[in-house]
């Protein structure tokens, strides 16, 4: 699976522009941070093959390498992307808070539904012996448990949304956003303590990425004043890179020094951004379709390993790949349909 290195790296490559000396003005647009997401969705897949079958260490040491090293880590860009998202919306769009619990809650709960149902589905007419308690089914639909299916991301990207919208709708004029976040914050850190009582930290140990990047929108003029400045951007990179490596070694302590890791994490890959401008239309397509490739790409990996192809590793995760691009097209075809049937407005879910 070095191929799948491999693979990362020549796609990324493809129109991939250096912009040391002026920096990068384009480093938060679309289709950049598409492409970042498209490398991490990648990531996370290879991430999730791993589960199912065993990894040869001698073909597989740099992409084992780096999925051991990132961990969670590979998720926290898109909490980070989303929270960004999210504010610079809230500045442009007149009215976007009053809409975010149908265009966003409601919307990522729904697609996330219908793809339970698919997973309940395959598990009773392709997996011997599966768990399918009421309790457990019930739950899978909210995110709380899992038939097979991711889930924890989506719970928790679902509570930040909520979030959100209770934080601006107290907090509703442009004078008090600033109040806003900082509401998220404090209800994040609630929801954290809460989650650790009951859930592994994998489930909330790099939820504050989400509301670092509403802080990153709202203070986005007086950071780019820095990053834009060559002698200026050389000492923030330093001290982001600094405060990253000492927090490496801290990081596994507790998931309080992991959210803070991760969330240097982002704005160190937020820092590189500005000097690399990402500008491939095959990691920007994956980028893009996140949250299809994210869910759906358990459902092949399921039925794989069941008939007894997770000892085939590379047939394995070839299949499981070519499976899952099939099924992202085919939701994102099927779903124009029944989002007519609930929404009006064209808004995209950004995962």
């Amino acid at each position: 699976m070095n191929l799948f290195f491999v693979f990362i790296l020549i796609i990324s490559l493809i129109g991939i522009e250096f912009c040391f000396k002026k920096g990068n003005k384009d480093y938060l647009s679309k289709v950049n941070t598409s492409c970042i997401k498209g490398i991490f969705i990648l990531i996370v897949f290879y991430s999730h093959f791993c589960q199912y079958t065993d990894v040869n260490m001698s073909k597989d040491f740099i992409m084992f390498d780096i999925r051991s090293f990132l961990g969670q880590l590979m998720v926290a860009l898109f909490l980070f992307y989303s929270g960004y998202g999210i504010f610079e919306s809230l500045k442009s769009k007149k009215g976007y808070i009053e809409k975010l619990p149908k265009n966003r809650i409601f919307k990522t709960w729904l697609h996330f539904a219908i793809v339970i149902f698919i997973f309940l589905i395959v598990n009773l007419l392709f997996i011997s012996n599966p768990d399918l308690s009421i309790k457990r089914v019930l739950l899978s639909f909210f995110a709380w448990d899992s038939i097979g299916n991711s889930n924890w991301y989506i719970f928790s990207i679902i509570c930040l949304y909520i979030i959100t919208y209770l934080s601006f709708k107290i907090f509703n004029n442009k004078k008090d956003y600033q109040k806003g976040i900082a509401l998220n914050y404090l209800l994040t850190i609630v929801v954290m303590m809460l989650l650790s009582i009951y859930k592994e930290d994998y489930w909330f140990n790099t939820m504050l990425c989400y509301p670092l990047g509403l802080s990153y929108s709202f203070h986005k003029d007086i950071i780019e004043e820095k990053l834009f400045n060559p002698k200026t951007f050389i000492m923030v990179l330093f001290v982001t890179v600094l405060s990253f490596l000492t927090l490496m070694k801290f990081q596994k302590t507790n998931f309080w020094y992991y959210d803070i890791y991760s969330m240097i994490f982002c704005l160190l890959i937020v820092e590189l951004t500005v000097l690399i401008n990402l500008k491939s239309p095959i990691l920007k397509w994956f980028g893009d379709n996140l949250f299809w490739i994210y869910i759906l790409q358990r459902l092949p990996m399921m039925v794989l390993n069941n008939i007894g192809y997770n000892t085939h590793p590379y047939r394995f995760a070839l299949i499981s790949f070519v499976i899952t691009i099939v099924l992202t097209f085919i939701f994102k075809f099927l779903i124009k349909y029944i989002d007519k049937l609930f929404f009006k407005e064209k808004e995209k879910v950004h995962a």
